[in-house]
């Protein structure tokens, strides 16, 4: 149940991007690509892509494996699949799942708090927090290490889970 809510926040964002940007879609093997990505969204799939994103990115989704992601900014990032590393600046929410893969992000929100959300297992995810956010880690061996900027409410965690380790940088 909880990862279909993960799912349903990326999706809702997915949705509501901007009505004339159009979606940028990389699906191959050992692609090797700069975007700029000037509001639209991006979906990358298939095996060992090497991508980076330039500007700031609507909803950006990767699945699959090995790929090797870099990103200044995205309204929302959602990591399903196997070995993915995504690395960048601020994303206004955030879903990771399936296994090992590893994020460095900066959360931001605005209004209500940023939405996170970690599953699956052995997930490796580098968080610094510029607003209020709402993260949950689940499933097992995931681990979850977080700062805050100056003057910000540390999150709210939620953990359900087996061998989860969560600590403040």
């Amino acid at each position: 149940m909880k990862r279909a809510s993960a799912f349903a926040v990326v999706s809702i964002l997915l949705a509501a991007g901007p009505a004339l940007a159009e979606d940028v879609a990389i699906d191959g093997v050992q692609v090797s690509r700069d975007i700029d990505c000037e509001g639209q969204n991006v979906v990358i799939a298939g095996q060992g892509n090497t991508i980076s994103l330039k500007g700031r990115c609507g909803a950006v989704q990767v699945t699959g494996a090995d790929h090797r992601v870099t990103f200044e900014a995205a309204a929302a990032l959602q990591v399903t699949g196997a070995a993915i590393t995504a690395t960048g600046g601020e994303v206004g929410a955030l879903a990771v799942d399936v296994t090992d893969n590893v994020v460095k992000a900066t959360v931001t929100s605005s209004d209500a708090p940023a939405e996170v959300r970690i599953f699956g297992a052995d997930q490796k995810s580098e968080l610094s927090f510029a607003g209020p956010a709402k993260v949950t880690v689940g499933g097992a061996s995931n681990e979850l290490v977080w700062a805050v900027d100056g003057g910000v409410k540390p999150p709210s965690i939620s953990a359900v889970g087996v061998d989860l380790r969560i600590r403040k940088k």
